[in-house]
């Protein structure tokens, strides 16, 4: 097996090589203009579809201080046109078939805007990313892996929106059992097995009922399982016998399908996992009733699980390896979402120039803490928030962010949560990585027919659970899924690793 690595030096040569291309082709018409404006032209205005999904609480999408603000700062007036989450792609996607482009739109699947790029609806933003004159921040600050989703033969795509915390889990576990059950913190994977044998039989609550677990775990298990995941090293795609391999037929993965079975026959797991939503998931977890779980870094911050539940949990690495190593949590991409333009939008050069300021050191800091004086005052280096808080949706209005977790950044993030919550999020940073193979793997329109992921998922539910046997049915799930498609996209994948992916990850 090979684990490949981003390649930094490859990405900025290719947007460099699709720059030189198109030296001198600058567009006309209604779209692509990277001229310089008239000085007095302005201010310009963008409509911007958005699906934030976040409650507004009744602020104002055009009109509000942060608008001002981004307004006053870069002569640019975002306008978001939010049709609310439900329906979302779909309504996207009517505009988009029927020529009523949005001046720019922002999409969580990076697979959608690549569709709309082979129909050539998009403008390429390479030129503008390679100008770093007009656009210094955007190439300097933005993760070079950040790029690699919606970047094809030079050309980029889109914008990311990448998440500074996109590592974002850690594991936590009920000190207060441990204490009581006179355990010390889990190391491995048999002392992780071990603690939550002893949290379900143990009665660490000490009600005399029988009614504890040592994991909680949701439906796409992501939440609690996902430890063990990681532990397998059953999360990132490889190079295998030359191939590019989905994580989910190796086997690691069959492995980590065993021992989760282990837990569910020995009650170890709630068995109602299939069922259990984030909602769920959160509602459960509150009872005090679980002793281990994966989750966000700001749980501590009492936002979605209340303090009290939280002061009795710790946050701690996920087990280590078979071979003793430390796990990492993989990330198939730390991007929130993309915002992408369609080639129609004019002025485009000034879009681009409000997006490099929003991932500035002064664009970063609004995106966290808002707008001087209206939300936070600064005196001596030391920030102190206002009356007025922050808008749910604040950081909307700057579309974008970078996806460096620098000192500034933590330090803005520690004006809003918990040192507790600020603590987990260096822990989630050193004990979680990209899938950089993942995320640099181009655009396949067939890939969304073969349905790949519903029979990986469906597959790990019953081998949980004990409805398939994984030593008696291993063998036929992976020839379905190569059946199903798979074959076909790992052949596109290696053909395109052995072509070009070479050049941007590297064993």
């Amino acid at each position: 097996m090979r684990r490949v690595a981003w390649n930094r030096t490859a990405l900025p040569a290719l947007l460099a090589a699709a720059l030189a291309a198109m030296v001198g082709c600058s567009s006309t018409g209604s779209g692509g203009n990277t001229a310089a404006a008239p000085k007095d032209a302005g201010p310009y205005k963008f409509k911007v579809m958005f699906d934030y999904n976040v409650d507004p609480k009744g602020m104002s999408l055009s009109d509000n201080e942060y608008i001002k603000f981004l307004k006053e700062k870069t002569g640019v007036e975002v306008v978001l046109d939010s049709p609310g989450t439900a329906g979302y792609v779909d309504k996207l996607n009517v505009l988009m078939a029927s020529g009523s482009y949005p001046d720019a739109f922002a999409v969580g699947d990076r697979d959608l805007v690549m569709k709309y790029a082979k129909d050539d609806l998009l403008a390429d933003l390479s030129p503008y990313i390679n100008d770093t004159a007009k656009y210094p921040n955007l190439k300097k600050v933005m993760p070079p892996d950040a790029w690699l989703p919606v970047t094809e033969k030079g050309k980029v795509f889109a914008i990311p929106y990448s998440r500074p915390d996109g590592l974002s889990q850690v594991v936590y576990i009920n000190k207060e059992w441990l204490d009581k059950l006179k355990l010390p913190i889990p190391k491995t994977i048999d002392d992780f097995y071990n603690v939550m044998k002893a949290f379900t039989t143990g009665d660490p609550d000490g009600n005399g009922k029988n009614d504890t677990f040592g994991l909680l775990t949701n439906n796409t298990v992501d939440n609690g399982a996902r430890a063990f995941k990681a532990a397998f090293n059953a999360e990132a795609y490889s190079i295998r016998d030359g191939k590019v391999t989905p994580s989910e037929i190796t086997p690691e993965y069959k492995e980590f399908l065993r021992f989760m079975n282990k837990l569910v026959n020995e009650k170890i797991l709630d068995p109602e996992f299939p069922t259990i939503t984030t909602p769920i998931f959160q509602q459960k977890f509150k009872t005090l009733k679980y002793g281990i779980i994966s989750g966000f870094w700001h749980y501590p911050s009492g936002l979605e699980i209340p303090k009290e539940v939280m002061s009795k949990y710790i946050a701690v690495p996920a087990p280590m390896q078979l071979d003793g190593k430390a796990s990492s949590f993989v990330y198939p991409s730390l991007n929130r979402h993309y915002v992408a333009i369609p080639k129609t939008t004019k002025n485009i050069d000034q879009l681009m120039k409000f997006m490099d300021w929003a991932v500035s050191p002064e664009g970063m800091k609004y995106s966290f803490i808002g707008v001087p004086d209206f939300n936070y005052k600064e005196a001596g280096g030391k920030i102190e928030l206002t009356a007025n808080q922050l808008a749910p949706i604040h950081w909307a209005f700057s579309l974008v962010r970078t996806g460096q977790l620098t000192e500034d950044v933590k330090k803005y993030i520690g004006v809003v949560y918990p040192k507790e919550a600020v603590d987990n999020l260096e822990m989630a940073t050193k004990i979680g990585k990209a899938d950089v193979l993942r995320a640099a793997l181009p655009f396949y329109p067939e890939l969304t027919g073969f349905n790949l992921a519903k029979i990986s998922s469906e597959y790990t539910t019953k081998a949980i659970l004990g409805n398939a046997d994984v030593d008696k049915t291993w063998d036929d799930y992976v020839s379905r899924y190569k059946s199903a498609g798979g074959d076909k996209a790992i052949e596109f994948w290696t053909n395109w690793y052995n072509t070009e992916g070479k050049n941007v990850v590297k064993p």
